[in-house]
């Protein structure tokens, strides 16, 4: 798998964040969207939702998003905690060289950039942020945390984390109840991202989309997903469905992967009356593991050349 480098040799942590929305809520595919807009923003990958009611028609719509959806068919006996579990098994199981997990739900879209960025900046095993000494979202958990927080029992809130803390919980006080609440908006301080909330917007962002080529491109953004629901559903078809792509088409992108990259990334398992599975290969996971590298860092880097380029560009709101 990808080598990282050990803590304090380099500043760069890669996160992936699991948003918990298993529960009917008002507006609620909005809202995910906004937040999954804030968390690739940062470089977030791979971006985990956790559906439950209406799950079909949810997933649907957040297709074309680049993220991978977990239902939970027992969501009304569950409760986001439980919930949040169910992401963290797979972003610990697939997900090697993510560092920090952000655990959030859809209640909070408005929550600022920096924010996020300050919690993966911190060290600690856990990061809560707290707005106005209320505690709120999302909650930043460390790689080597995950475990713990999944084998442990009961159900809850997630700001019921912090008891499964091995170490320090930093309490990280923040100037945005975005991290509280949907609308994100206090007296005081106008940030860019204040301003663009209260207007109902998203703060203007640059947005890459990186690929792989030879003479033309044959991996990107959406081969990349198709790998990750083949790699949770252990089906080439049940990952086309999922992606309202045809049978022969999900094939057609597998078999140009592999030509060019010369090596199999499905490991393919005819079955009898069962039906067959598909898994990825060992290169597979390393492809899609270094390829979502890429992206984090790129998106990092970018972030750094859009605030310097733009940083002093007038907002265009009046």
């Amino acid at each position: 798998m990808v080598k990282t480098k050990k803590q304090g040799q380099d500043p760069y942590r890669r996160g992936a964040a699991i948003i918990v929305a298993a529960r009917p809520a008002d507006d609620l595919a909005a809202s995910i969207e906004r937040l999954i807009i804030r968390f690739q923003t940062v470089g977030l990958a791979p971006v985990i939702v956790i559906t439950g009611y209406d799950n079909e028609a949810l997933e649907r719509q957040l297709g074309k998003m680049g993220v991978i959806c977990l239902n939970n068919p027992g969501w009304r006996d569950s409760s986001d905690l439980e919930d949040a579990r169910i992401g963290l098994d797979y972003a610990w199981r697939t997900c090697p060289s993510c560092q920090k997990i952000l655990l959030a739900t859809s209640g909070i879209p408005s929550v600022r950039t920096e924010t996020i960025r300050s919690l993966l900046e911190s060290s600690q095993d856990l990061t809560v942020p707290v707005y106005q000494e209320e505690k709120g979202l999302p909650i930043a958990i460390r790689r080597e945390l995950i475990q713990r927080a999944v084998q442990a029992r009961g159900g809850g809130e997630l700001t019921g984390l912090p008891s499964l803390a091995a170490g320090p919980v930093e309490f990280l006080t923040v100037g945005d109840p975005g991290v509280l609440s949907q609308t994100g908006q206090e007296e005081g301080e106008d940030t860019p991202d204040k301003r663009e909330d209260s207007a109902g917007l998203l703060p203007m962002r640059p947005r890459v989309k990186l690929s792989l080529a030879r003479d033309s491109i044959f991996f990107g953004p959406g081969p990349a997903t198709l790998l990750r629901l083949i790699d949770e559903t252990g089906s080439v078809r049940t990952a086309c469905v999922r992606m309202k792509l045809s049978y022969s088409k999900g094939w057609q992108i597998l078999n140009l992967l592999e030509e060019e990259l010369g090596v199999a990334v499905i490991d393919r398992r005819p079955g009898g009356q069962e039906g067959g599975s598909s898994k990825l290969t060992a290169a597979g996971r390393e492809l899609l593991d270094r390829y979502e590298q890429l992206v984090s860092e790129g998106q990092t880097q970018i972030n750094l050349i859009f605030n310097r380029l733009f940083s002093d560009f007038p907002s265009g709101q009046s």
